[in-house]
């Protein structure tokens, strides 16, 4: 009766969570697996986005972001006003329709400018990631090789198989999922 009102039942209690955790996975272990897990996709994905500093220039490139906004939300904002303005868009247009060719070429340009650099500077970003990869290629062949002559190795040192063509890769230091191996 003693075991009953005093620690058995408290071991028989965790037999059960310990038997019912095979068959069901304990919640929170579960929720700080999924936790840890959405936390380290996060750290790879800001390490993916992070963007070096390019020296302190930070208004003047708070400056060229602001254009494109501008001039988008100002070529946008035409429509609405053509709609609840009309004889006013009417007039302004018309004053527009004035204007030389020359300056419509100028305007293009200038918005070609803001719009196209961006693009410019995100293709010239992409060639130096590239480039960067690149670079790293020989090292990392140069890792894969290395790792595959480690395991050819340990699995031909790990079989008791007298096997000489197995130990001829080994010793040539071809992995043996290698081509040619």
């Amino acid at each position: 009766m003693s075991w009953i009102l005093g620690g058995g039942a408290k071991q028989a209690a965790a037999a059960v969570v310990q038997v019912a955790g095979v068959f069901k996975p304990n919640a929170k272990a579960s929720e700080a697996r999924g936790h840890a897990y959405d936390g380290a996709a996060l750290g790879q994905y800001a390490a993916e986005f992070a963007h070096p500093r390019r020296g302190g220039d930070g208004l003047v490139d708070g400056l060229n972001r602001l254009v494109r906004p501008v001039i988008t939300f100002g070529l946008l904002g035409i429509l609405p006003a053509v709609v609840i303005w009309p004889e006013g868009a009417a007039v302004a247009f018309a004053a527009l329709a004035l204007l030389p060719a020359g300056y419509w070429a100028l305007v293009t340009v200038i918005i070609g400018f803001y719009f196209g650099g961006r693009m410019q500077l995100k293709a010239q970003d992409f060639q130096k990631s590239v480039q960067s990869a690149a670079d790293r290629a020989p090292e990392v062949i140069a890792n894969i090789k290395r790792l595959r002559t480690e395991l050819s190795l340990e699995l031909a040192q790990g079989l008791d198989i007298d096997n000489p063509a197995l130990r001829d890769c080994a010793k040539r230091g071809r992995g043996l999922g290698a081509p040619g191996a």
